[in-house]
């Protein structure tokens, strides 16, 4: 288990080499670092709006490259989701913390196995 970066922000641990996806990994990590600092649901649809879109292209790019493990890919982010969905503003502490450890879990575990496949 990878341990949650403080301050809770992007770094090149978790860089995959493709320069939009670490972008948007960025992305990630700033609206749940926002989202446990501000806690609006301004911020909670802003937060679930980039990893909708993230996920959206992610997905995209392992579809074009016919990525071999993309329907399971796909069914992680969608289980992510499932359980953001179920989040009301203000979000309960624990919350935040389970998709702050799900992202810095999932990119090394996950995202780091279509390196050089996409």
């Amino acid at each position: 288990m990878v341990k949650v970066p403080v301050p809770f922000a992007w770094n090149e641990d978790f860089a995959t080499s493709y320069r939009l996806i670490d972008l948007e990994h960025r992305t990630l990590f700033n609206g749940l670092f926002a989202l446990s600092e501000f806690n609006t649901r301004d911020q909670l649809l802003a937060c679930k709006e980039v990893f909708v879109m993230h996920f959206r292209d992610e997905q995209g790019q392992m579809e074009k490259a016919n990525y071999e493990h993309f329907e399971e890919h796909k069914g992680i982010h969608e289980g992510f989701l499932e359980k953001m969905g179920h989040w009301k503003a203000p979000v309960a502490q624990k919350d935040i913390r389970f998709g702050m450890e799900w992202l810095v879990n999932h990119i090394p575990t996950e995202d780091f196995k279509y390196k050089g496949k996409l």
